[in-house]
């Protein structure tokens, strides 16, 4: 079933903060953010989990690149965008909430791990304070070594580790030109200095 345009425009007008843009990712970054996802992800160490899904595109792309539906996770705060993935998606586990509260989502769903976290939140748009809570839930959900793929639309890192108040080294991956904003992807790890 593909993605309805119209139901992440309703969800953008409803709190266009937090889903950050009227339209979807395109089929290209979707593509490039499920394999640098999945480029990062430690092997046997949980499911790969999505903050922000919206109608799927690129939980649709981490499938298509050979992640099983039921290795995947999504958190999304919309409830009507997390009724269209459980329809869009047999076996996919959608957890409604937000995101910025990572650590307490993921204790009330009992997941003990997760190997990779795959962020389209707006971080620009997130006070430091609730983007430093999100990142360290993610970090404890991930054994050492763990990445945090998040993508932006922005052409700076969109997470300033002095602000954040988190040791990050932050790599910039690559941006996608065939998508309307372009789209820079960028991967964080805690520091190990």
């Amino acid at each position: 079933m593909p993605s309805n345009p119209l139901v992440f425009l309703r969800g953008w007008t409803r709190d266009p903060v937090a889903v950050g843009l009227p339209i979807a990712s395109s089929s290209w970054t979707a593509r490039r953010l499920a394999q640098a996802a999945l480029d990062a992800a430690i092997p046997g160490s949980g499911p790969v989990l999505e903050l922000g899904a919206g109608t799927g595109p690129v939980t649709r792309a981490l499938i298509e690149a050979g992640c099983p539906v039921d290795r995947i996770i999504v958190v999304e705060r919309d409830a009507e965008l997390c009724s269209t993935l459980e329809r869009r998606f047999r076996d996919l586990r959608v957890l409604h909430g937000d995101a910025l509260d990572l650590g307490a989502i993921l204790a009330a769903a009992g997941i003990p791990s997760v190997s990779v976290v795959l962020s389209g939140l707006p971080m620009r748009a997130v006070p430091p304070r609730a983007a430093a809570r999100c990142y360290s839930g993610a970090f404890r959900s991930m054994p050492s070594g763990g990445a945090i793929i998040q993508y932006t639309y922005g052409f700076r890192s969109p997470v300033d580790p002095e602000e954040v108040a988190l040791k990050l080294d932050a790599t910039f991956v690559g941006r996608e030109w065939r998508n309307v904003p372009p789209m820079a992807i960028w991967n964080y790890r805690l520091s190990e200095a």
